[in-house]
C-alpha cells in the first residue's frame, strides 16, 4: 500500500523561517520505504562562479524529532539532488538507513535568498507500507564517539594525507572506492570524507577491511555563514545554527565528543562570518591550488597567531570530482597535502593527535617540498606545534630539512614578519640555525618561489606550524 503527501510554498526575502522550514508528515506503523522529490524556483542568477546561488536545501527528520544538536537526524542532500529514498536495508548516498519509526517525522527545507524576490518549491512525499509488519522503532545505529586512550608510543614518521574531500554521499561525482583508488595513485597515505551536512558514509567506511587505505570519517558542517570541518566524533554533528552562539554551542559539543573542528576556506566565496568564535584550535589555512585565493586564508590564520592563539594550520583538497567522474575542479586529492607527524601506528587517532599536537606541515602536492622544522633546546627536542619552554637566554638550535626543486626561497619567519631567508642551491637542504631564548612569540617556516605564470608573482610551496617560544618557564 502506498500513501502520497504533498506540499509547496514559497520562501521570500524576511520570512522569520528563511534559514530553516520544517514540514511534518506522520509515518505509520509498518512503514516500510520512504521517497522524497522535490524542485524550487528562483529568479535569474549571476554568471560569477564564485558567488553562492540562491537555493532550497532538502533534508529529514525521524520520530526523534528536530532539536538543535539532539534531533532525529536522517539525511540531507542540500541542493545537490532532487529526490532519495530511506528503507531499512539501503538509502540515497547522504541520507541513513534504516527503521523508519512511526511518529512525526519532518522535511526540512534551509534557503538562502540574495537574488530572487521569491523561491517556490513543491515537494512530493510517498511511503510504502505494510499493515501487516511488525513496527521497528529502533533508531539507525551510530558509530561511536572517540574515546581517549593511553600516550601512543614506538617510531614516529611523516604521512601525508588530504583533510578535505567530497564524494557522492553529498555533492561531490565519485564514490569513497574511486578515491580511494586515486588518493593511493598520488600517494596520500591518508584521507578524510567530510561530506555536507551528513554522516550517511560513516558506515560505508566502517565496513571497509581492516588494514585497509586510511580513511577518517568527517563531516563538513556547511552553513550560510562558513562552512567548518568536523572529525573524530563518530557521531553526526548539527549545522542548523544562524548565530555566534549557535556555532558556539557547535563547536562545545564537537569538544565534548572529542573531536577536532575547523572552520573551512576563510576566503572569498565561503568565508567564516562568525566573528564571535575565533577561539577554534585548527583552520584550514589552504585549500586547492595555492592561488585560489589563499593568501587570504593564510592571513586569517595568522592574525590568529598574532593575536595569541595557537591554531593548527591543515590543509584540504576539498575534491569533488576525479576521472571518471566530470572533472569539475583543475586538481585532484591531496593538492595541498597535509603532513602529519604520527607516533607509532598509522590509524584515525594517530593522526588526529598529531594534529592536535600541531605537529603539521603543508605542501603543494604529496610529492612536496618536503619541509621539516625541528629545534633542540635545554637538552630536548621539539616539533612544529610545541612550546620551547626553558630560561630566559637560553640557547634554541634549529633545523629546517628541505627537499624539492633548487632556487626556491627557505624563510623563516618570527611572530609573522621574515626573520631569516636562504635561496635553496640544490634539491635537498639541511640548515642550522641558532636564536636566544630572549622573548616569547612564535616561529614558522615556509617555502616561496615562482611557479606556472612568473608574471602572477610568488606562491607558497609548502609551510610550517609555528612552534612557540616560551622563555622563562622551564
Amino acid at each position: 500500500m502506498r500513501q502520497k503527501l504533498s506540499f509547496e510554498g514559497v520562501f521570500r526575502p524576511g520570512d522569520p523561517d528563511l534559514t530553516f522550514r520544517y514540514l511534518p508528515f506522520e509515518v505509520p506503523a509498518g512503514a516500510k520505504r520512504l521517497e522524497v522529490t522535490y524542485h524550487f524556483g528562483r529568479d535569474e542568477q549571476p554568471d560569477d562562479p564564485i558567488a553562492p546561488k540562491d537555493v532550497v536545501d532538502i533534508g529529514v527528520f525521524d520520530a526523534r524529532g528536530t532539536g538543535f544538536l539532539e534531533g532525529g537526524f536522517r539525511g540531507w542532500s542540500g541542493s545537490s539532488r532532487s529526490g532519495f529514498h530511506i528503507s531499512p536495508q539501503d538509502a540515497t548516498p547522504g541520507y541513513v538507513r534504516g527503521a523508519l519509526a512511526p511518529g512525526e517525522w519532518s522535511i526540512m527545507l534551509g534557503s538562502r535568498i540574495k537574488y530572487s524576490q521569491a523561491c517556490p518549491y513543491w515537494v512530493e512525499i510517498s511511503l510504502e507500507i505494510d499493515p501487516n509488519a511488525v513496527a521497528d522503532a529502533d533508531p539507525p545505529d551510530e558509530t561511536p564517539a572517540r574515546t581517549q586512550t593511553a600516550p601512543r608510543s614506538g617510531i614516529g614518521r611523516w604521512y601525508r594525507g588530504d583533510f578535505h574531500s567530497h564524494t557522492e554521499h553529498s555533492d561531490g561525482y565519485n564514490t569513497i572506492d574511486e578515491y580511494v583508488v586515486e588518493a593511493q595513485r598520488v600517494g596520500l597515505d591518508f584521507l578524510a570524507i567530510t561530506d555536507h551536512n551528513t554522516t550517511s558514509h560513516f558506515e560505508e567506511i566502517a565496513r571497509r577491511p581492516a588494514g585497509s587505505f586510511l580513511l577518517i570519517p568527517g563531516e563538513e558542517v556547511t552553513t550560510f555563514w562558513g562552512h567548518a570541518n568536523v572529525w573524530g566524533t563518530g557521531c553526526w554533528v548539527d549545522f542548523r545554527c544562524t548565530d555566534d552562539a549557535g556555532m558556539r554551542r557547535i563547536f562545545d559539543f564537537v569538544y565534548e565528543q572529542g573531536g577536532l573542528i575547523s572552520p573551512n576556506h576563510p576566503k572569498v566565496g565561503y568565508p567564516w562570518e562568525f566573528a564571535g568564535v575565533m577561539d577554534f584550535r585548527v583552520v584550514e589555512a589552504w585549500q586547492g591550488p595555492w592561488r585560489f585565493a589563499n593568501e587570504e586564508s593564510l592571513a586569517f590564520w595568522e592574525r590568529r597567531l598574532n593575536e595569541g592563539s595557537a591554531a593548527v594550520a591543515v590543509g584540504g583538497s576539498d575534491c569533488h570530482s576525479i576521472k571518471p567522474a566530470v572533472f569539475i575542479h583543475p586538481w585532484t586529492l591531496g593538492d595541498p597535502c597535509t603532513w602529519v607527524y604520527v607516533q607509532g601506528e598509522l590509524d584515525e587517532e594517530g593522526v588526529l593527535d598529531g594534529v592536535r599536537a600541531g605537529h603539521v606541515f603543508i605542501s603543494e602536492d604529496p610529492t612536496g617540498p618536503f619541509l621539516e622544522l625541528t629545534a633542540t633546546c635545554d637538552g630536548r627536542s621539539f616539533l612544529p606545534g610545541d612550546r620551547i619552554e626553558a630560561p630566559e637566554g637560553s640557547a634554541v638550535k634549529l633545523r629546517l630539512r628541505y627537499r624539492g626543486p633548487p632556487d626556491k626561497k627557505l624563510r623563516l619567519l618570527r611572530d609573522g614578519e621574515l626573520w631569516q631567508q636562504v635561496v635553496a642551491d640544490k634539491d635537498d637542504v639541511e640548515l642550522e640555525f641558532g636564536l636566544a631564548l630572549d622573548a616569547p612569540g612564535y616561529l614558522r617556516a615556509d617555502v616561496m618561489g615562482l611557479r606556472g605564470r612568473p608574471e602572477r608573482g610568488e606562491v607558497v610551496h609548502a609551510l610550517t606550524n609555528p612552534m612557540y617560544l616560551r622563555p622563562g618557564s622551564a
